[in-house]
């Protein structure tokens, strides 16, 4: 028999049992109330009773399986809880006192290496405005050429007046991003000024210089699309492909011949895709900030026609040295800014303010003020800021037949009076105020063969960076500030050699450049000889 069918014959014989009680009794007593629930819990038991009888005559083991399970189940609910959360442990104490004695906080990061110290030790740090003349934490005054002030745009007392009047009217920031509630009146003037002296359809601004092209290539370039891109494009270029995710081809620095190449060859692969076309670009700098060449624009043009590419040019350091009125290279090349598929630019560097832009048609504007990270999800531009740049975009197209001639001619005194120095090589184009002064192989070899005491075959850039910390260090003691051109060698894609990275302005005077000249022949002969 089965223990169902016990159960069911269980039930049926206390049924009948109590069916037959009550007929027994035809009108209820006073104490019917409590017989009818000894009857019941009578059923009850006879019933448990029963059912483990015939379990146990049955099937004895499942009996005792059963008996553990409730015995568990006895002990699981009279147990007491452990709580996961649990914290109230109590301290002695002496015992809170022993733990904190003998806690070491872990560094936040790893200690710097000698060379990372040698770098910070001889960081010069500016007290007061930046400018062509500065002022140091020590109290000296410095000739400053590592300013982007590349047209004096920071020494125009009436642009702090104004900048004052409109701080005091709409306060340090916006507090929000452009898309909600950070939208003032002047971001929209300052957008129409870009998109007139640019010559567009259409303008953005981003708050954030450096953030403009890292948000700018994911959002149009995606996974497994192309890029062609300069192996000398900046640092920030190279993190904006990187979160593309687009598979990228390096073509040699501003090599037109290997440019046509890789073009040539990412078209047969493109040609074997199976499914939807990949979109392709070619990514490059007008004025190239880690060598201070200029790109040769028409022809890259003509590239990116003949084989069907979008361009993506980032022109922040030439809008405002380059150019018959300073609009870039688009200006210089005579090529209008709406053949190129995004122009970008800087309003940190030239125009003495912050943040960036980017022209393009009215489409490709749309669709970054949905989709460009740095401008959905950042902070708008400060109101002070805007005005500074709407400002000095103005001053910029009244001024431009006496700033530019102006700086050309400090970039060739400045180029002139460094010729005589033979232990150098200077890098960069004739009309970029981006200059990279090298140390030659010999001049290296001679210095470190001073330092070392014998002769060496080969030298590290380490060694190289070494010499050049001495250098601009003798100069800064003696009223020059110039510093080294900086690197993260881990995460560019070339690896750039160390140089000296000298930014001209129009505020530089002969003198500023002869000074330059003389400290920086005799640092190096001190080094040498």
């Amino acid at each position: 028999m089965t223990i169902s069918q016990n159960i069911l014959v269980a039930l049926v014989s206390g049924v009948s049992a109590e069916i037959s009680q009550q007929s027994k009794h035809d009108s209820p007593q006073k104490n019917d109330t409590n017989e009818s629930k000894l009857g019941f819990l009578g059923i009850g038991a006879r019933f448990v009773i029963r059912y483990i009888k015939s379990s146990y005559r049955d099937d004895p083991f499942r009996t005792f399986l059963e008996l553990l399970l409730i015995l568990f189940i006895a002990w699981y609910i009279s147990r007491n809880k452990y709580k996961m959360n649990q914290t109230d442990i109590k301290l002695t104490e002496k015992e809170i006192d022993d733990l904190i004695s003998e806690w070491k906080p872990e560094p936040l990061s790893l200690a710097l290496t000698k060379d990372e110290q040698e770098v910070l030790d001889n960081t010069p740090v500016i007290d007061g405005p930046n400018g062509t003349i500065v002022t140091l934490t020590d109290g000296t005054t410095a000739v400053n050429f590592s300013c982007f002030d590349f047209l004096g745009f920071l020494s125009n007392p009436s642009v702090k007046e104004k900048a004052i009047d409109i701080l005091r009217n709409y306060g340090v920031g916006t507090c929000g991003p452009t898309g909600f509630y950070g939208t003032l009146d002047i971001h929209m003037e300052l957008e129409n000024s870009i998109t007139n002296f640019m010559k567009a359809d259409s303008s953005i601004l981003y708050s954030q210089g450096m953030a403009t092209i890292v948000s700018i290539i994911p959002c149009f370039s995606k996974r497994d699309d192309i890029i062609i891109a300069d192996e000398k494009n900046n640092f920030m270029i190279q993190q904006g492909i990187k979160l593309s995710r687009s598979k990228v081809f390096w073509y040699k620095h501003n090599d037109m011949q290997d440019l046509e190449r890789v073009l040539i060859k990412t078209n047969e692969i493109v040609s074997k895709v199976k499914g939807p076309l990949p979109r392709k670009f070619i990514i490059t700098e007008g004025l190239f900030s880690n060598t201070g060449n200029i790109v040769p624009l028409d022809v890259v043009m003509k590239l990116k026609n003949k084989y069907k590419y979008r361009l993506i040019l980032d022109d922040s350091l030439a809008i405002g040295t380059l150019g018959s009125r300073g609009a870039g290279t688009t200006d210089m090349f005579e090529i209008s800014p709406k053949d190129v598929d995004l122009l970008l630019g800087s309003l940190w560097q030239v125009f003495g303010a912050a943040g960036g832009f980017c022209c393009a048609s009215k489409e490709l504007i749309g669709h970054q003020r949905l989709s460009g990270a740095g401008y959905v999800f950042s902070a708008s531009m400060p109101a002070i800021l805007s005005v500074t740049a709407n400002d000095n975009i103005r001053r910029l197209q009244s001024d431009y037949p006496l700033l530019l001639p102006k700086l050309r001619e400090n970039i060739s005194n400045f180029r002139n009076a460094i010729s005589k120095i033979d232990s150098i090589i200077v890098e960069g184009s004739d009309l970029s105020p981006v200059i990279h002064i090298h140390l030659s192989t010999p001049t290296i070899k001679s210095c470190l063969k001073k330092s070392k005491g014998y002769e060496v075959a080969s030298f590290t850039n380490n060694e190289e960076n070494h010499l050049l910390i001495q250098i601009s260090s003798h100069m800064r003691n003696h009223g020059i500030l110039v510093s080294q051109a900086v690197y993260d060698d881990d995460q560019e894609h070339t690896v750039n050699k160390p140089s000296l990275k000298v930014l001209v302005s129009v505020n530089h005077t002969l003198n500023d450049f002869q000074m330059f000249a003389d400290l920086l022949n005799q640092a190096i002969r001190m080094l040498s000889i």
